[in-house]
């Protein structure tokens, strides 16, 4: 009686083991890829969370208010930072009280509709 593989057993073995290794290195890479998305998911959310919390810090010039309803109207500013671009928005609350809304919406695409919104103070200017 023989002892041993013979050599295709040994071929189909190695056949299956390298099926088996390139699906979960597949499973690796897909999981590494997923880990920088998040990491610059999560970049771009904290830095649309400091530019609204710098308009609580320290407060803008108050917008003008919309004529009506129709008036679509806002104060748009291009903003970037750490290579991912923003939007900062500002529209002004109907009322007596210097408040406005601050709104942040990251446009580099990192985040499928990242937008951040607060309501914020701001300084009323003399019109002349």
């Amino acid at each position: 009686m023989k002892r041993g593989f013979t050599l295709i057993e040994v071929m189909v073995t190695a056949v299956v083991l390298s099926i088996g290794a390139a699906g979960i290195g597949h499973i690796v890479v897909g999981f590494v890829q997923a880990k920088e998305r998040e990491a610059k998911k999560g970049v771009a959310l904290v830095e649309a969370v400091s530019l609204i919390e710098e308009q609580v810090a320290t407060p803008g010039n108050c917008v003008e208010p919309k004529r009506d309803e129709t008036d679509t109207s806002l104060v748009i500013l291009p903003v970037s930072r750490q290579g991912i671009n923003f939007t900062l928005s500002f529209e002004r609350i109907p009322g007596g009280a210097p408040l406005q809304w601050a709104s942040v919406h990251e446009t580099s695409g990192r985040w499928d509709n990242l937008t951040l919104k607060r309501i914020v103070r701001c300084v009323e200017t003399d019109s002349p």
